[in-house]
């Protein structure tokens, strides 16, 4: 995604550029650094009078890459922009060690502002928390960030699990008592034992611990 920035001075400077970036970018929030502006011909940057900046890049944190075309008396020119974009973000660190199979709770976090780039990918924010019972399958130290690789898969149904078998046909509704054998999210295939007749059957996992049989 390109984006141009146009600055219409009498003599730039980096908190214009800095500014510039910050407005196409739509991140008030964000910290940008310019890290070094590479002009031609030894020229100066507040000898240039326009610049259109377009991203050589497709990252949206970290060290960014621009291509500046800057002006001056109608004659352009092809410089290099480098700078560091970050945003602060939510993590949720532990306040003890937590072991596997504990459901996590927010009472068991601390909440931190820090720099996306300190954070993994993967981090579980507070909203990715709220309403919802995140099981451990593995330990969390205290103070380690709570990340999506800790957690176990949501699935609607679980190995082990007393199920409801459906079987919807027309106007024939039959429901029998089942087994699940396997592990599904909520739309997938699910192997279940048929506690009426002890036939292993195939479904679909729904809500509520429902499978329905077509």
């Amino acid at each position: 995604m390109f984006f141009f920035i146009t600055t219409l001075l009498i003599s730039l400077s980096n908190s214009d550029i800095e500014k510039k970036i910050r407005d196409n970018l739509n991140c008030p929030d964000c910290e940008i650094k310019i890290l070094s502006v590479h002009v031609p011909f030894g020229m100066k940057l507040d000898s240039f009078e326009y610049v259109e900046i377009v991203p050589k890049d497709s990252k949206v944190f970290g060290r960014r890459v621009f291509t500046a075309y800057f002006k001056k008396e109608g004659k352009n020119f092809i410089g290099t922009v480098f700078a560091f974009i970050d945003k602060k973000v939510k993590i949720m660190r532990a306040k003890r060690r937590l072991e596997r199979g504990e459901t996590s709770k927010p009472d068991d976090f601390e909440t931190q502002d820090i720099f996306s780039t300190l954070a993994p990918q993967d981090f579980i924010s507070p909203d990715d928390m709220a309403n919802t019972n995140l099981i451990l399958k593995v330990p969390v130290g205290k103070g380690e960030i709570l990340r999506k690789t800790h957690l176990q898969e949501e699935f609607a149904i679980r190995k082990g699990d007393m199920v409801k078998l459906v079987l919807n046909s027309g106007s024939i509704h039959i429901e029998f008592p089942g087994l699940a054998l396997s592990d599904a999210k909520e739309g997938e295939k699910v192997k279940v034992r048929n506690l009426s007749s002890n036939k292993i059957v195939y479904g679909e996992a729904k809500g509520g611990k429902i499978v329905e049989i077509k």
